[in-house]
């Protein structure tokens, strides 16, 4: 089959797929069924890419749908409690770096692979950063998105059973989010991907559709809400770019790796569900936003999965844009440090 018939048969199947699901009910089915089917396709010999520019478009409506979560005192409540933020996401973080670490000592992967690749989000931009750093990409990217994908399936999953039937929405988005019109979001959401062009930063195009859906939000009667005719197309190709990363030669590269790093990823996953506990008693909030908040995946897939669920968006994404930032800052030094640490122990 040629590269256009290839496609046209992932939207049709990825459009039958999504739907069934909402029938279903199954939380989150707009992503999770494009996913499945990219990765099915990728996994058979497909090598193909989305365009930048489409996943940055799809990254600023996540970002607007985000927003509408984030409001004024909203916000300033925020700031009253950020030592709670700050001190579950560097857990979040000390628990992936210690699976990564343990990977490490055992030797299944080669060089700072296995500590580059525990990253708890940031997928593409900490792969980019381990090539720097002597680590096989191939397997760094196999093991953040293999992750990725199973936080996507576990949390839909978790979320699904955990909802009352009356939050569900068919196209699994919430009904307090339903906007007015599209007509100035398209612009908007335009604008924000040619900006992003211009900014050296990983997903800015998501967080500048955040900070605009804020300001939006704050200063005027009129939010930046997408609809599900733009939202739907955004989920897709968010599962699509997570989907077509598992192509043939990075399975088979991986394949001896494989049994670790399930086993380290559901681990962590696990982890970060008990960690949810203590966390939503402090935070004064329900388990299943404490859990959102805590996964170890990517901050657009948990907010696809959080809209169409009834919990606390605001605390879920803050904390999920709160560990993105961090971790850029101090995820690279991190790892860098505990692979020399480690060199040295070899050594004595």
């Amino acid at each position: 089959m040629s590269d256009p018939a290839r496609w046209s048969l992932l939207i049709l199947c990825s459009a039958a797929a999504a739907f069934l699901l909402a029938e279903l009910h199954f939380t989150a089915g707009l992503l999770v069924a494009p996913l499945v089917l990219a990765a099915s396709m990728a996994a058979r010999g497909w090598h193909a890419r989305v365009h930048n520019s489409l996943f940055a478009c799809a990254q600023a409506t996540i970002g607007l749908l985000m927003a509408q979560s984030l409001t004024l005192p909203v916000l300033h409540e925020i700031t009253l409690r950020w030592p709670i933020y700050l001190v579950s996401v560097l857990a979040v973080i000390a628990l992936s770096f210690s699976l990564g670490w343990i990977l490490m000592r055992l030797r299944i992967m080669p060089g700072s692979t296995a500590l580059w690749g525990s990253s708890p989000g940031a997928a593409s931009d900490m792969t980019l950063l381990s090539s720097g750093f002597g680590a096989d990409t191939r397997l760094v990217a196999f093991m953040l998105y293999l992750r990725v994908v199973l936080v996507v399936i576990s949390t839909s999953v978790v979320a699904h059973f955990a909802r009352h039937p009356a939050h569900f929405h068919p196209l699994g988005i919430r009904h307090d989010l339903t906007p007015h019109t599209d007509a100035l979001v398209v612009p908007v959401v335009l604008f924000i991907t040619l900006a992003a062009s211009f900014i050296n930063f990983p997903a800015a195009a998501m967080l500048l559709g955040l900070a605009t859906g804020i300001l939006a939000h704050t200063l005027t009667d009129a939010p930046l809400a997408p609809s599900i005719w733009l939202l739907a197309p955004a989920y897709f190709v968010v599962g699509w770019v997570i989907g077509l990363r598992f192509t043939m030669d990075v399975v088979h590269h991986a394949a001896r790796a494989l049994p670790a790093v399930l086993c380290s990823s559901l681990i962590l996953i696990g982890a970060c569900a008990v960690l949810a506990i203590p966390v939503a008693r402090i935070a004064h909030t329900d388990w299943l936003s404490a859990y959102l908040a805590t996964s170890p995946g990517g901050a657009d897939s948990l907010a696809i999965i959080t809209a169409s669920s009834p919990v606390d968006m605001a605390f879920v994404m803050t904390m999920q844009v709160a560990r993105f930032i961090i971790l850029l800052a101090i995820g690279p030094p991190l790892a860098t440090w505990l692979a020399q640490r480690a060199r040295n122990l070899d050594r004595a």
